[in-house]
């Protein structure tokens, strides 16, 4: 079996298009080419009392004529930075698809944050009223740093960032190489959302602590973390818009995942009972990513809607940036 090391994956990313292949897997996924399962979890505290966790999420899916099939094996530790690791890291395996094998693993924590921010990136181009101008990145680790880099490399509208004093060594360093946008550390995260027109949480908490009113007329906020909004901010939005329904509606921890248990959650429209009555109070999801990628859902509807991404996170996404990097380092 192949093992390719964190500095191998690296390398090769920087040849992948990876917004281009998390577009082709959700187009994939819209034609019925795919095979999502629910992921396995796997919680424990340690003996220093954190918070611990193993994700098990497979996955099959089939671009450009060529399947993958594989594993994202994600492990994590709230106490891990003060020790000096990454909180979370972890393997992706692939397996061949005529023996079941697995014939490559690769070092997972650069392409789960390389596709997260792909997603996050790609589902802000379907949704915002205009090019994002202002953006706020509450967290300062490494998925903070792979959404900023790759949306400050894609986006030249972007004039100002907003980070929490966390960030400030992430925005000196990438306020060397982008000097045309202008970095400010606030000392709120309130400071840092309010006015933005892209909002992205990347933090750990189990706590809502956005309002709805931290949020501008016209803003995308992609809630990439778990718990970052408050039911309030979700119910008040003009539009939520998910990755995958299926991984909400099998979720116990996250915070849409929980609302919708309570019957406070109406699915998009593909997935609503035609005779079940709509929840009140109800955060309506109005579509899936897939949809507004292949065509059959529209995106905003007015430039002033406050529109929330909700992306659960999906193997599907891993399996082919892990089978790309592999079929290029093959070649």
């Amino acid at each position: 079996m192949l093992q390719l090391t964190d500095v191998d994956v690296a390398a090769l990313l920087e040849k992948t298009d990876v917004v281009g292949t998390v577009r082709e897997v959700f187009l994939a996924h819209a034609a019925g080419r795919t095979v999502l399962p629910e992921e396995s979890c796997l919680r424990w505290t340690n003996d220093e009392g954190e918070s611990c966790r193993s994700l098990n999420m497979p996955g099959l899916v089939e671009i450009d004529g060529r399947r993958f099939a594989g594993t994202k094996i994600i492990n994590a530790s709230l106490g891990n930075p003060a020790r000096g690791l990454a909180r979370a890291g972890g393997l992706i395996l692939l397996f061949d698809l005529t023996t079941a094998r697995p014939v490559c693993a690769l070092d997972a924590a650069h392409i789960s944050a390389g596709r997260t921010a792909a997603v996050s990136v790609l589902a802000t181009e379907l949704l915002w009223a205009a090019p994002a101008r202002a953006v706020a990145v509450v967290g300062a680790g490494a998925l903070a740093e792979a959404h900023l880099d790759l949306a400050l490399r894609r986006w030249p509208s972007v004039r100002r960032v907003r980070v929490r004093e966390r960030a400030a060594a992430l925005a000196e360093r990438l306020g060397d190489t982008h000097r045309t946008v202008a970095f400010h550390v606030t000392a709120t995260a309130e400071q840092a959302v309010r006015e933005a027109d892209l909002v992205i949480p990347v933090t750990t908490t189990t706590s809502g602590y956005i309002p709805a009113d931290w949020i501008a007329e016209g803003a995308v906020v992609v809630n990439v973390s778990l718990d970052d909004l408050t039911p309030e901010a979700l119910s008040a939005a003009d539009q939520v818009v998910v990755d995958d329904w299926s991984l909400v509606a099998a979720d116990t921890t996250r915070i849409l995942g929980r609302m919708h248990r309570a019957g406070d959650v109406l699915p998009p429209p593909r997935h609503r009972d035609p005779q079940g009555a709509r929840p009140r109070p109800a955060v309506e999801v109005t579509a899936e990513l897939c949809d507004l990628v292949g065509g059959s859902a529209a995106g905003r509807t007015s430039a002033t809607d406050r529109v929330i991404v909700n992306p659960f996170g999906m193997s599907l996404h891993d399996v082919a940036v892990a089978g790309r990097i592999y079929q290029e380092f093959l070649t």
